[in-house]
């Protein structure tokens, strides 16, 4: 077996700029400017490294902070490849027989945003895994995310002099924890793992995608009728649907049916931007996937996690209202309680 430990670094919008995703009529967050890659044998064992610049076709001027934290500047990137060239050149590289392995989902989020953007197929044909979710399982017995460098202390890897944020160099860092930890029990047992996790990475393909923009209050966005009504992808019919639940921060699921087509999920993500005039507004995106069985064990799942954290809420909020009314008799009635 080979292993692919690959890392990707991408440009983002300006200052939460959402017309990048009006322009494409795509849930994309970034543009993918360069991959990184090393290869490991079944021993894990470095064999050989993967390392391109991508030039970008829609985000080309760099964002300050990601010129910043990458070291990657406008002139490197001129000298950069297309991303379809260099994805074919990556996939090459891979080989037929390879695992991937990325520290987070972000990276396979990224990825199929970036393979939508360009055209190709979405559908990454390698088995993947998250070695980051391993690591937390398998050192601390949860799933918490970790940052790289903190997990690097963890185990006393050094560094060396290799910078980080650099996707070359990323993706040794995480080939360092992936010798030092017992990865083959990790994957052994990534189904148990993974099984609770809300990453986007997780979910089947978009199918459709809106968009809808200037909410002056975030607590009203879901609330929005056309916010809220979804209709099938394949008929237009109003799908009938369950209720919202929250996934994780902004990030929220639901499940619609449709009379002559089943299921689907329904998806939203509310996020922030700044308009021209510098007012701070809230936006929201609504995508609709496939509802696979495992989306609808995800929603049930959460919906009954939700439902325990509103019990508990409420009993809390109603011990403290009647500790509340205690003091206050005693307040009132002195005499009573001597």
């Amino acid at each position: 077996m080979t292993y692919i430990i690959f890392d990707l670094e991408w440009n983002q919008p300006f200052a939460n700029d959402i017309s990048f995703m009006k322009r494409t009529g795509l849930p994309v967050s970034g543009e993918i400017i360069q991959i990184g890659a090393i290869k490991l044998d079944e021993n894990l064992e470095l064999v050989d490294t993967f390392n391109t610049f991508v030039k970008p076709q829609y985000l080309t001027r760099m964002h300050k902070h990601v010129e910043k934290l990458t070291h990657i500047s406008a002139s490197d990137l001129a000298m950069g490849v297309s991303f379809v060239q260099a994805y074919k050149d990556f996939e090459h590289w891979c080989g037929d027989d390879a695992v991937l392995l990325t520290w987070g989902s972000d990276d396979i989020v990224m990825l199929r945003e970036n393979l939508k953007l360009f055209g190709l197929p979405g559908t990454i044909k390698h088995t993947w895994y998250d070695a980051q979710l391993i690591f937390a399982y398998l050192q601390h017995g949860n799933t918490q995310q970790v940052a790289l460098s903190k997990a690097m202390e963890e185990l006393d890897i050094k560094q060396d002099e290799l910078n980080a944020h650099d996707a070359l160099n990323d993706s040794i860092f995480t080939g360092y924890i992936c010798k030092a930890i017992a990865l083959d029990q990790g994957i052994a047992q990534y189904e148990q793992i993974s099984k609770n996790t809300y990453s986007q990475a997780y979910f089947p393909e978009p199918i459709s995608f809106f968009i809808y923009e200037n909410f002056g209050d975030k607590r009203k966005v879901l609330h929005d009728n056309k916010v809220r009504r979804a209709h099938c992808p394949e008929c237009q019919s109003l799908l009938t649907t369950n209720k919202i639940q929250r996934l994780s921060g902004d990030k929220f699921l639901s499940i619609g049916r449709c009379p002559h087509h089943g299921l689907f999920g329904v998806h939203w993500r509310i996020g922030k931007y700044m308009k021209r005039n510098r007012e701070l507004s809230y936006y929201v995106t609504k995508t609709l996937t496939a509802a696979p069985p495992e989306l609808q064990n995800l929603y049930e799942e959460r919906a009954e996690l939700n439902r325990q954290k509103e019990e508990a809420y409420l009993a809390r909020m109603a011990a403290k209202q009647a500790e509340e009314d205690t003091k206050q008799q005693f307040i009132n009635n002195p005499d009573k309680n001597k």
